[in-house]
């Protein structure tokens, strides 16, 4: 979901897999809102790729270094038990 805030783009998920390979493919992290269940991921909307790539992650063709996928997972997951990013 892309929404706008203060007239920056930002485009937010629960989906901490999508997150996480957003992050590894060097995606700007905003912010995590680990108050909510679930947290909620939010992402700089500035690059144009962006929706591109959730696209191609949404339709299973993602590609990218795996070791780098899971160190993005174990990072976000330990940002949501710390509660900020």
């Amino acid at each position: 979901m892309a929404i706008n805030n203060n007239n920056l783009e930002i485009f937010s998920t629960t989906d901490t897999a999508l997150a996480a390979w957003l992050y590894s493919q060097g995606f700007d992290l905003a912010d995590v809102d680990s108050s909510k269940f679930p947290s909620v991921f939010y992402f700089s909307n500035s690059d144009p790729k962006l929706q591109e790539s959730v696209r191609t992650f949404q339709c299973g063709k993602a590609e990218g270094d795996i070791l780098a996928f899971f160190r993005a997972y174990k990072k976000l997951l330990a940002f949501i038990k710390v509660g900020k990013a």
